[in-house]
């Protein structure tokens, strides 16, 4: 094991600052999900010691994610194999409930106020949304992939809003905060893969394992603004608390990256020869990131951990299990309360006459400036038109739908969304074409 003193010296002032009323919790723990051995331990973030392993079967065979709730009493791990979720409640680091979901569960995330987890299935191509009061699946939306299925979710902790990527395919996805209704959708790449949006909202960031880029996609419009060449096959990524740095894991080329999002620079750190990085977490109060690296010569289970500030590895510790999949080692957005949308920036959103044929008036009322794109969905979420795109000025903004899809073809009878999205507003208002 290799240890640094400013890594030692930096969580001690990091667990000496623990609110009143946390230090009985067992907070100082990461976790990491093995996928040859089918378990997960918990390692001491101070010191790197491992505790035992915990078995994940049946529900948690092949771990696939792990995510820490937003209030950081519980850890979930989705089973891509299980089909389930395994809970662990990290005040004891015991299993509190194992649950199925649906096949081949892919990745979860968390509402804002931390009372539903959004699951994502690949097989069955759907999100299922599970009340984490009860564990109980309570609604669940089917996704329009092209491929399949449906992949890695994570959520804009502005909006609510959550995102989700195509597995190994090229198509991003806006879903609703409370998971009713797929928003929009864009093509984007080559083989999205995880993801992450920036904490102001304005930004997704994706790794595309085709072309070996992160793509920064605008909320707003869901096109590309900017792309960063990384390392072969870049697989895991986050981003730090004030939005300027990204961490890339990049699993074929053995390497960490880092983007700097200001100046755009690109900064490569190389792993073991044999490592094979994954899954990236980043503990912002440290400054630290953390990697989970495969199967490595000399190491079963390795969690890389990298000091942001020189963008070197500092620490390199092993643990009971084989072959590091997921790791979490901080509460879901970076431990803050998100922000709900504004409920003075909208003030309403109207649509006459409804029924409509052949144009529809619709007429958005602003307490306060919207950066936003108002659009036409079927029920199935699928995109039919883009009416305006932002920013929107506050006052009185009107539009009209002459009941047309992008390309000029006329849409069948039948119910529609029209809806304003982006980075401070998600309201929608259904209407009728009556032909």
């Amino acid at each position: 094991m290799r240890r640094s003193p400013l890594i030692l010296l930096t969580l001690l002032a990091l667990m000496l600052a623990v609110p009143a009323g946390a230090a009985d919790r067992a907070l100082t723990d990461g976790f990491v999900g093995c996928s040859t051995s089918d378990d997960c331990y918990p390692f001491d973030l101070e010191s790197g010691t491992p505790g035992a392993a915990i078995d994940l079967l049946p529900e948690g065979n092949y771990p696939y994610d792990a995510t820490i709730t937003p209030d950081g009493s519980q850890v979930w791990f989705v089973g891509a194999s299980g089909d389930g979720v395994v809970v662990i409640d990290r005040a004891t680091n015991g299993v509190v409930e194992r649950f199925p979901v649906a096949e081949y569960l892919i990745s979860i995330a968390f509402t804002a106020d931390g009372s539903q987890a959004m699951i994502t299935s690949r097989d069955e191509e759907t999100i299922s949304i599970v009340d984490t009061a009860t564990y109980a699946v309570v609604g669940t939306l089917p996704m329009p992939t092209d491929y399949l299925g449906a992949g890695n979710i994570a959520l804009d902790p502005m909006s609510g809003r959550l995102y989700v990527v195509d597995w190994y395919d090229e198509t991003l996805y806006a879903v609703a905060a409370d998971g009713s209704a797929v928003l929009d959708q864009a093509v984007l790449g080559d083989s999205l893969w995880q993801l992450v949006v920036a904490p102001d909202g304005d930004h997704v960031y994706v790794t595309d394992r085709g072309t070996d880029q992160v793509l920064e996609v605008a909320t707003a419009t869901l096109t590309i603004t900017r792309t960063f060449t990384v390392g072969d096959d870049p697989w895991g990524i986050d981003i730090d608390a004030d939005g300027s740095l990204l961490v890339v894991a990049c699993e074929d080329s053995g390497e960490v990256h880092l983007i700097d999002l200001g100046s755009g620079t690109v900064t490569p750190i190389a792993l073991d020869g044999s490592a094979d990085p994954r899954d990236v977490d980043i503990l912002d109060d440290a400054g630290l990131a953390y990697v989970a690296g495969g199967t490595v010569t000399g190491f079963s289970a390795p969690v890389y951990v990298i000091d942001l500030e020189t963008g070197t590895v500092v620490d390199t510790h092993d643990g009971p299990s084989s072959n590091a999949n997921v790791v979490a080692v901080q509460a879901q957005m970076h431990g803050t309360v998100t922000t709900a949308p504004r409920a003075d920036a909208l003030l309403a959103l109207d649509a006459y006459p409804n029924p409509f044929n052949p144009q529809l008036t619709i007429e958005l009322r602003l307490g306060a400036a919207v950066t936003g794109r108002l659009a036409v969905h079927d029920l199935a979420g699928r995109h039919v038109r883009t009416l305006a795109t932002g920013p929107f000025a506050e006052g009185t903004v009107t539009a009209r739908w002459d009941g047309r899809d992008a390309a000029g073809r006329a849409m069948p009878s039948g119910v529609y969304l029209v809806r304003l999205s982006g980075g401070n507003a998600d309201v929608a208002r259904k209407v009728v074409l009556a032909r």
